[in-house]
């Protein structure tokens, strides 16, 4: 079944790509972005990509662009809707995600747009409360283009590389699903220990 999938992407790696970009522009969409598993989508596919011979810096490509494109509409949202964010749905339901972005960015300032691109709880949010805050576009846009290119080296890299030495046939042996296993809760621990 793999050797399907890998050989239908080494024929069609647009396929790939386009997903890879749609997944970081989704990753950082309001809202979306909580729901969206990307990291985890953006691994496996870094992953199948190395596996595939899939160009390395059009994959970057189109992840940074995916990723400036979903922190944009998000600011654009922000923007537009400005005050009344907190009376559309979800907001109504979940006024947190509002008071917990605004507060990252007030205790940031503009450098938040670029620190919240690593951090998943609060990067759906960052853009769309800049510009709720009226930021300046130009300045907002810098900052959004300088951590997605930071972003992606970052988040799809590690997969790529993992992807070169150990086939996807390999990963889901069961020696590769408990490898697998052990470096996710290994990752969650870290996670929760930072976080702490």
């Amino acid at each position: 079944m793999m050797e399907a999938v890998i050989t239908f992407v080494e024929n069609q790696p647009e396929y790939l790509l386009w997903a890879i970009g749609i997944i970081a522009m989704l990753e950082s969409l309001a809202v979306v972005g909580i729901v969206v598993p990307g990291v985890g989508l953006l691994a496996s596919l870094s992953i199948l990509a190395a596996n595939a011979g899939t160009n390395v810096y059009a994959m970057l490509s189109v992840a940074i662009i995916g990723a400036i494109v979903g922190d944009g509409l998000s600011f654009l949202f922000g923007r537009l809707f400005q005050d009344r964010l907190s009376q559309i749905w979800p907001f109504t339901r979940h006024p947190e995600w509002i008071s917990t972005g605004h507060n990252f960015f007030e205790r940031h300032g503009g450098k938040s747009i670029f620190i919240g691109r690593f951090i998943g709880p609060v990067r759906p949010f960052i853009p769309m409360v800049a510009g709720m805050l009226r930021m300046d576009g130009k300045h907002f846009l810098t900052l959004n283009v300088a951590s997605a290119i930071c972003w992606a080296p970052a988040y799809l890299l590690p997969g790529y590389l993992f992807g070169q030495y150990v086939s996807i046939t390999e990963l889901l042996s069961w020696k590769g699903l408990l490898a697998l296993t052990m470096a996710t809760m290994i990752a969650f621990v870290a996670t929760w220990w930072w976080k702490r």
